[in-house]
């Protein structure tokens, strides 16, 4: 199974703490641009957040492995 997400960084002022946010978007029957949605929080990030200075995204796959089950008694 696929899940995948967008994933922004904020490097702030300080080297130790970055700011990350996870974008999970699922939609079956209204398509969302979720590659918009990701560049607004960035903004939002850079316009509201002091600490952070810059921001990064990228899109990440995340995959889970599905194990079948196995075949019920006959």
């Amino acid at each position: 199974m696929d899940f995948p997400y967008n994933r922004v960084e904020g490097t702030t002022n300080t080297e130790d703490h970055k700011v990350f946010v996870d974008l999970h978007v699922f939609s079956e029957f209204i398509p969302v641009d979720d590659a918009a949605l990701t560049e607004v929080i960035q903004q939002w990030l850079l316009d509201n957040v002091p600490e952070v200075l810059s921001t990064t995204a990228e899109r990440r796959e995340q995959t889970f492995p599905v194990t079948q089950l196995p075949p019920l008694p006959g």
